[in-house]
């Protein structure tokens, strides 16, 4: 079958000599819908080139990594999963490929491109019922019990230490043991409180969102697909809202294309031939139309602004309003440290004080013992 479409293309002029075509092997840690096979099915009739697609979970692709002797010529994953680089054996791409495009740098390591952004999310924004309520100027003007998010869960803590002006990491160290982490757990644990649907996982707060038992749910861009199938009109989407006084902010994070080490030359013409694709203003605003993620290149995504519903608006307007999430080895040991973290802060065994104090000496431990 190959063999064929090649023939077909070396006839028609489109692929200059048969022996520049290549198979890729590309592992994709996101559902098909956001690297949807018409897409490189059409890469493959302009190149030649071969793209065998298998999907991951992104929680899974390092284990599979682990356990795999061959591992793929390229991976489609969560920019921070680049911090995995010598367990996934990448390499650089040629700085070539970004220049004038004004990418996100959560593609970098240091100075080099270990992948490039295709497309963005996994901001947190607030959804609500608008056939009960309109959105709220505070979190802390929503009524007792009426909203939901996963409040065990680190990557929705975030926005309340950043309304408190905290961050995970300072510099090349952690960010943990300072007066606006402990203010940011104090009101954390009082907000929660105030809402007992926090207390269970996101499942049953989007389920208990859908029978009306909560008007309000914070959830990631991810959620918006499957909550305007089941609600419809009365879905509505707000930026995150203020908390303590301080504006929230969530993190948000680039799916990228990283390249193995130690492709031959024709794989590797291939893979830069892909990465140029994907990164074509054209191509960019066809993968938000079939995936609904936004591009990467930020000037396309202004141009799709005028063609976007008004809830969609607000998801581009909340990413632009986010922090993109660091690749680094710190952030992997913060993200350990503030899922103890929360526990601790569950339990009731601990004050926010000595939380702070303990994820700052579990975090330096944690580096020391690298």
């Amino acid at each position: 079958m190959l063999k064929s479409k090649l023939l077909i293309l070396l006839l028609s002029g489109l692929l200059p000599l048969y022996a520049s075509a290549a198979e890729l092997l590309l592992w994709n840690a996101h559902s098909l819908e956001h690297l949807k096979p018409i897409v490189l099915e059409r890469f493959e009739q302009q190149t030649g080139h071969h793209i065998v697609q298998h999907h991951f979970r992104a929680d899974d692709l390092r284990d599979k990594v682990m356990s795999s002797v061959v591992l793929p010529d390229l991976y489609f994953m969560p920019s921070d999963q680049l911090s995995n680089l010598d367990t996934y054996h990448l390499a650089p791409w040629p700085a070539s490929l970004t220049q004038g495009l004004s990418l996100r740098s959560d593609g970098q390591i240091g100075s080099q491109w270990y992948g490039i952004p295709v497309n963005q999310g996994n901001q947190l924004v607030l959804y609500y019922r608008k056939d009960k309520v309109t959105p709220p100027d505070s979190l802390e003007a929503i009524p007792d019990g009426r909203l939901g998010w996963p409040r065990s869960q680190a990557y929705w803590f975030i926005p309340f230490l950043t309304a408190q002006g905290g961050w995970p990491l300072a510099g090349d160290g952690f960010g943990f043991d300072t007066p606006q982490m402990i203010r940011a757990l104090e009101r954390y644990k009082a907000i929660s409180d105030r809402h007992s649907a926090s207390r269970c996982e996101l499942t049953c707060n989007e389920q208990a969102f859908y029978e009306g038992k909560i008007d309000y749910l914070i959830d990631g861009d991810w959620a918006f697909q499957a909550l305007k199938e089941r609600l419809g009109d009365k879905l509505g989407v707000a930026v995150l809202p203020s908390f303590a006084g301080g504006q929230m902010q969530p993190m948000s994070s680039s799916y990228v294309l990283a390249i193995s080490q130690g492709l031959d030359k024709a794989k590797q013409e291939a893979a830069h031939a892909l990465a140029r694709f994907l990164l074509s203003p054209e191509v960019q605003a066809d993968l938000y139309q079939h995936s609904g993620l936004f591009p990467a290149i930020r000037a396309v995504g202004d141009a799709l602004l005028p063609q976007m519903g008004d809830r969609r608006k607000v998801l581009y307007q909340q990413l632009q309003a986010s922090r993109p999430m660091p690749n680094s080895r710190q952030m992997l040991i913060a993200w350990l440290v503030l899922g103890k973290g929360m526990i601790m802060l569950f339990d009731g065994e601990y004050l926010p004080a000595e939380i702070a104090e303990l994820m700052q000496q579990q975090a330096q431990q944690e580096v020391a013992a690298q």
